[in-house]
């Protein structure tokens, strides 16, 4: 089947794709203000006070993939807008990698130099975190897969693409039954500041 490209035509058309960039960013940063104000954590079996019996390590992956899924959203939109606003039909693609490569190489690299100056805003920078199976014993206690050497944000792209699975996070509970690997981020702080300063230079109206 041929994959379909569009672009955008209309104001109002782009000023919904503008505020979704930001509504979907904005969801994923709540979720994480909440593990933090609960003081959730993955690396814990006990109950969560006040959250019915949850316990930690449930909660939080439950919660993680809720943020990230929305990350996700939020960093494909962005870089659809980055491909209207150059005159380009945006691939119909979930795909960040397939995405990013169709930008023009000149913005490549200024986006990359936007993601070196939002990774220089947080020094502890973030972990990368898996789980095969929450229904494990110790999970954690299981070897990881390979880790990736990410160098720039192409490769983050795509261990968010083909490790993570920003663009089918909502299926996760899938990968339970399957005993896939699972994985999380940290922190999703550097790609909030990339969103932020990405969008900064464009205006809504």
């Amino acid at each position: 089947m041929k994959q379909q490209s569009m672009n955008i035509t209309s104001m109002t058309a782009f000023r919904l794709l503008y505020d979704n960039i930001h509504d979907f960013k904005s969801t994923a940063m709540y979720v994480e203000s909440e593990i933090k104000r609960h003081g959730i954590r993955n690396d814990s079996y006990d109950a969560v006070p006040g959250m019915q019996n949850r316990i930690h390590h449930d909660m939080w992956v439950s919660m993680k993939t809720v943020s990230h899924f929305n990350l996700g959203i939020a960093l494909e939109l962005m870089l659809k807008l980055l491909l209207s606003l150059n005159n380009i039909p945006m691939p119909h693609s979930h795909y960040l990698t397939k995405l990013h490569d169709a930008i023009p190489k000149k913005y490549q690299q200024q986006l990359e130099d936007t993601y070196q100056k939002s990774k220089s805003c947080f020094p502890d920078d973030y972990k990368l975190i898996a789980f095969i199976n929450a229904a494990s014993s110790n999970p954690l206690s299981q070897s990881p897969p390979t880790n990736r050497e990410i160098l720039n944000l192409r490769g983050f792209f795509e261990y968010l693409d083909e490790d993570v699975m920003l663009w089918e996070k909502r299926y996760s509970w899938e990968l339970v039954e399957k005993k896939c690997w699972r994985h999380y981020l940290s922190d999703i702080s550097v790609f909030v500041e990339l969103i932020n300063r990405v969008m900064q230079g464009i205006k809504r109206d």
